[in-house]
């Protein structure tokens, strides 16, 4: 397992850049948060069981970095309930296209693969909690 730590370091390290690829891929953060690539996103968000929250970021947005930390957390006080995966949008132009996402970090809930709320800019813990809350009808445990 990859700690938030590693992950951060990864996604904004100096690391050599990496290839597109033709595979879906989907990349186990911890017990209840995701990073996939465009080809993975209909498998683990379209079709997923429960609803999912997603976060549209980029390797070099600064409010996104300062996100990621409160995104994983909230995470983990839905497991079960709610999925959350992230998406780099400079390599999945397409999800970016197709779900309007002009700016970033923007947060997309899902239910049974439609876009239920978009939550755009730097958004709190609280505004999120009321947000999932809110918008699937279910509480945090």
């Amino acid at each position: 397992m990859m700690g938030l730590g590693n992950f951060i370091k990864g996604i904004f390290g100096k690391g050599a850049p990496t290839m597109p690829t033709s595979e879906p891929v989907t990349e186990t953060i911890n017990t209840n948060l995701y990073k996939v690539n465009s080809l993975a996103f209909e498998k683990e968000v379209m079709k997923a069981d429960n609803p999912v929250v997603v976060d549209c970021f980029a390797k070099w947005c600064a409010p996104c970095k300062k996100m990621a930390p409160m995104f994983e957390e909230v995470a983990g006080e839905y497991e079960g309930q709610v999925k959350f995966v992230i998406i780099d949008l400079d390599k999945s132009k397409d999800i970016a296209k197709q779900y309007h996402v002009v700016g970033i970090p923007t947060l997309l809930l899902f239910d049974k693969g439609e876009v239920k709320e978009k939550l755009v800019g730097n958004t709190t813990k609280d505004k999120l909690k009321v947000s999932i809350e809110d918008v699937f009808e279910i509480k945090s445990e």
